[in-house]
């Protein structure tokens, strides 16, 4: 059996993934969400808020003796407060490091102490964006936090590969601009706080979002063939 571990699987890119998933019989979903919204024989839902830092650090990884693969996907991410540097609410500065660094810091510090010692593969998957990588003004912490679980990633690839192990993988995929509840939030930020929202207002109105679920199928061939992409930094419009 394949076990899968994902955040965010409520609604978007991470619901879009489980549900792909679950159309392998051998494939068993755990989902990591404030809300379900998957009822499935095979899913498996634990009700969390990845802003509960305390939580996260508790939370421990199941053992399973049938497991042919096991991963982590890191997919649970906020865009934060939209605005210029000075002008921002601490509160949502705190809730966007919490979800998009340190919470999947902490999964992947546990996963790999949980399963150091299977036989099973393991892979960690996080979702990542264009903006770890480039500079977008208003967004401070998105970029920076998103830029932040990236070197995390790379450290623990350059890790993986000191110490000789071949049954764990670790990538960093860039999905593209997906149409989700978050460009939804993009389109609503005032005028004066992001001067780039036109050209998102622009992608959605000519219909140039990809849609969730291809995002789900192109990280279902990454699972399915590890194998076929040597590089832990992805981006799927390469």
């Amino acid at each position: 059996m394949n076990y899968f571990y994902i955040t965010g699987t409520s609604r978007g890119i991470g619901k879009a993934i489980a549900e792909k998933l679950l159309e392998d019989e051998s494939n068993i979903v755990i989902g990591i969400s404030r809300r379900q919204t998957i009822n499935h024989e095979r899913y498996r839902h634990v009700v969390f808020d990845l802003n509960m830092i305390e939580a996260v650090q508790a939370y421990e990884f199941e053992q399973y003796n049938d497991a042919d693969k096991v991963v982590l996907i890191n997919n649970s991410g906020v865009l934060g407060d939209v605005n210029h540097i000075g002008k921002m609410s601490s509160q949502k500065m705190v809730q966007s490091y919490n979800v998009n660094l340190i919470a999947p810091a902490i999964l992947i510090n546990s996963f790999m102490d949980a399963y150091a010692g299977t036989k099973a593969e393991k892979l960690i998957i996080n979702i990542s964006s264009g903006a770890a990588r480039h500079v977008v003004n208003s967004w401070s912490t998105y970029c920076s936090t998103k830029a932040g679980l990236e070197m995390f990633a790379q450290v623990l690839d350059g890790e993986i590969a000191e110490a000789g192990r071949t049954d764990f993988r670790v990538f960093s995929i860039a999905p593209g601009i997906i149409d989700t509840e978050m460009q939804s939030e993009i389109r609503q930020v005032p005028d004066e706080q992001f001067s780039s929202k036109d050209k998102f207002v622009e992608l959605k109105k000519n219909n140039q979002l990809t849609s969730p679920q291809e995002v789900a199928e192109n990280m279902a061939d990454v699972i399915a063939n590890p194998e076929n992409y040597p590089e832990t930094i992805m981006d799927f419009r390469d």
